[in-house]
């Protein structure tokens, strides 16, 4: 006789507890980067912890136990009820050349929550429900200027905020063609301010300060197809293709201009107002983009890959103002293997991954900005049961990414280590004696 457990609330307590996390992360990171002042700032790697150890592929990527919310059509390959937590230690290194400085900073914080459904045993029919950030904004910068007849001019850029998305998808699938989509809500704020200071030892000038917060929200939907062609009895090859449809987000603003002074027990005072605009109402354009790939699989053994991604950030508004955005591409290869599926052995059963991509940053400051990286990550099979169908996996991912070369002005280097909780198990059923 055997027991079979209730895990229902089990699941529930670790989705609140990450949507939670996943909403007041931004009061914990510690981050500055000055890339993230323009557009919605910071982009989050969009894929789940085992993809971004193969450098990213999603597009033809579907795999039984994975859910993969980058392309929704592989949500028909789902045949266990999945919950997949992931989690993002970032550490950067920002370089300027004029002046030449060298600055440090590190966060960690959630990257998605989700749960893969399968709908129909017969039938290849999938389901995800997720929540996931999309963007960050974090930075201040202090930049000092020498001005002839005013001696210097001291600029504080700050700016806070980010966009998150939660979503349900569908996918329905034949023999070997897939089909899905991802519907749901975007939303987020973004606030940003620069303070104008000048430093004179002769001459009082007053301080400014320019501010606007925005909060905004709207629809969005993706959808993807994969087509998957045997060669032998082991071997096959797809192919893949996902797109996201560009999404027009309500928007309000509050603005203000005013001169300021300091005083050691508020912070800043305000002097006097020279403009403030209050629930104005407008719309944010999140751009359109899409992906395509093909992958190459041996069942249980091996996978390699490729794919090209572009993004038209050049379409991207503000409140009906362009940025200093452009269309990107990024290309990206990887693969990954398992020595021996079928030993007793865990280093035999553990999936290894590597890959690198390479591309250019949707931020232009005079010259592009390339954008390459390079990836290592493994799944490790903490517990199988192939009786009960319960699994546990711990995905790795670990991303060395560099933004910017020798002719931009601000370098990034990047070091980024990912974990994946895929957490497998026999969800929803009531406890019972066999």
């Amino acid at each position: 006789m055997r027991s079979v457990r209730q895990t229902t609330n089990r699941f529930f307590f670790v989705l609140g507890f990450s949507c939670l996390t996943l909403s007041v992360v931004k009061t914990e990171a510690q981050e500055n980067s000055p890339y993230s002042r323009y557009g919605l700032g910071d982009l989050v790697p969009a894929q789940n912890i085992l993809n971004r150890g193969m450098g990213g592929l999603t597009s033809a990527f579907s795999d039984y136990q994975a859910v993969n919310f980058s392309n929704p059509a592989s949500y028909t390959g789902l045949k266990i009820t999945t919950l997949d937590v992931g989690l993002d230690y970032t550490s950067r290194t920002l370089k300027t050349l004029n002046p030449p400085k060298k600055f440090n900073s590190a966060y960690l914080i959630p990257s998605y929550v989700q749960i893969g459904l399968p709908l129909s045993k017969k039938k290849n029919w999938g389901m995800n429900i997720g929540l996931r950030p999309i963007s960050r904004i974090n930075y201040d910068i202090i930049n000092e200027k020498r001005v002839a007849g005013v001696d210097s001019i001291r600029y504080n850029y700050f700016g806070n905020g980010g966009t998150y998305q939660a979503f349900v998808g569908m996918a329905y699938g034949t023999k070997n063609l897939s089909v899905g989509f991802n519907a749901g809500y975007m939303f987020g704020t973004k606030e940003y301010s620069t303070k104008v200071s000048f430093i004179n030892d002769t001459v009082a000038y007053k301080s400014t300060n320019s501010a606007d917060t925005a909060q905004f929200g709207g629809l969005f939907l993706n959808a993807g197809l994969q087509y998957k062609i045997k060669l032998n009895k082991k071997t096959f090859v797809r192919l893949g293709l996902n797109a996201n449809l560009k999404s027009t987000l309500n928007a309000t603003k509050n603005s203000i201009r005013e001169t300021v002074q300091y005083n050691s027990n508020i912070g800043l005072q305000q002097i006097d107002s020279v403009y403030k605009g209050v629930e104005q109402k407008g719309t944010i354009l999140y751009p359109s983009s899409w992906a395509t790939g093909i992958m190459i699989e041996s069942e249980d053994s091996w996978m390699i890959g490729a794919e090209f991604n572009v993004a038209n950030w050049a379409d991207y508004r503000y409140f009906g103002e362009a940025d200093k955005m452009k269309n990107t591409w990024t290309a990206r290869l990887g693969g990954q293997f398992m020595p021996n599926n079928k030993s007793t052995k865990f280093w035999d059963r553990v999936m290894y991954r590597f890959g690198a991509s390479f591309g250019t940053e949707p931020v232009q400051i005079n010259k592009s900005i390339p954008n390459y990286s390079f990836t290592f990550g493994t799944g490790l099979p903490v517990r199988r049961n192939v009786y009960t169908n319960q699994y546990t996996t711990i995905n790795t991912a670990f991303e060395l990414g560099f933004r910017g070369n020798k002719s931009n002005d601000i370098r990034e280097n990047i070091f980024r280590l990912s974990l994946g909780f895929n957490l497998s198990d026999i969800w929803f059923n009531k406890p019972k004696y066999q």
